[in-house]
């Protein structure tokens, strides 16, 4: 049994990813194109080309069939397999979902995923092809600095912070929406990424139209790759980067020899950090065993505990942060308050 392809479609709302659907439906007459989606009433079908429609499934004319998931993505997609004949399979996220999840579906058994031992095991009988962002290029930066979190996402997680993890864990990013956005704002964007995934795969549109060869059997996703490597710890080897510097992106790393007081800490990020910074990411070393997790994005910051210290005698706090023009001696004279004086790095 040959292993059908999987390509997974993220992006926020409006972003695009039904037009780019479409495209890719238009694009592939000679092939057996399954979708799956999260809302069926989100696509936009012309009417001309359904040719039976029931409950469930939505065969058209071009011998794709489309699906709304309803219950277990992975009787979804057996019960797929089992009644059609696909070459490929596209599944296309709700505007608040991040690719990685929805990925981790296909490349572990249930028992893996701590799901009910019944459910089918996929392995073997799908496989990712590429984990695909659609990033609303106009508006990309407006949403990233929006305060508040997002009606709906169990998760509460803030605008920005959903927008890095589609960006962070997408190994082909579509800059959409190009004839309306300021070409500033794609220069930045582009830089974003080349910061915080530089193993991205990034093509550009207009109202989604692309080459289907571009989105579709490209091969991208490595599962053995992606489940290792952190977006944040490629930033942090890197010794610089010139085309940051070149269109104002910057990254700074800080790393204090005294531990961080957290309650002098919250007195500090009370006003939050400065706008120019976008994306700050890393641990804090508290002087306790417990490590701390920072993660911020646009407006969202949070710091949460992280786990225990591998060797306490080695621990240290790590920051990098990324933005327009990010100044290192702002960043430490920010976070000078919070030190622990008098106390050295052990």
């Amino acid at each position: 049994m040959n292993s059908i392809p999987i390509t997974v479609l993220c992006g926020f709302l409006g972003s695009g990813k039904t037009t780019l659907l479409n495209h890719l439906l238009q694009q592939s007459q000679n092939h057996k194109i399954a979708v799956i989606v999260n809302e069926f009433g989100e696509i936009n079908i012309d009417a001309s080309t359904i040719v039976h429609t029931d409950e469930k499934t939505i065969e058209l004319s071009n011998g794709c069939i489309c699906c709304t998931l309803r219950g277990d993505l992975l009787e979804a997609v057996d019960h797929l397999l089992n009644t059609h004949e696909v070459d490929h399979i596209i599944i296309e996220s709700t505007g608040i979902g991040e690719p990685l999840p929805i990925a981790q579906s296909f490349c572990l058994t249930p028992e893996e995923l701590d799901l009910d031992s019944g459910l089918p095991n996929l392995l073997g009988r799908v496989h990712i092809d590429a984990m695909v962002t659609v990033v609303d290029s106009a508006q990309f930066f407006e949403m990233y600095q929006r305060p508040g979190t997002m009606e709906g996402d169990d998760l509460e997680r803030g605008y920005g912070q959903l927008l890095q993890e589609q960006l962070e864990f997408a190994n082909l990013i579509l800059l959409n929406k190009l004839d309306v956005a300021d070409p500033a704002d794609v220069q930045k964007l582009q830089e974003l990424i080349g910061i915080t995934n530089p193993r991205a795969r990034v093509l550009q549109g207009i109202r989604g139209a692309v080459p289907a060869q571009e989105i579709l059997g490209v091969k991208l996703f490595d599962f053995d790759l992606m489940s290792q490597l952190d977006a944040w710890m490629l930033e942090l080897e890197k010794e610089h980067t010139p085309e940051s510097e070149t269109y104002g992106l910057n990254t700074c790393v800080y790393r204090p020899e005294m531990p961080l007081d957290l309650e002098s800490l919250y007195e500090v990020l009370e006003n939050g950090l400065p706008r120019n910074i976008i994306r700050s990411k890393g641990w804090i070393y508290t002087g306790s065993s417990t490590a701390i997790l920072w993660n911020h994005t646009g407006r969202f910051l949070t710091l949460e505990p992280l786990g225990e210290w591998n060797n306490p005698s080695e621990a240290f706090t790590e920051l990098v942060f990324i933005g327009q023009d990010v100044d290192a001696e702002e960043i430490e004279a920010l976070l000078a308050p919070a030190l622990v004086q008098g106390t050295c790095q052990v």
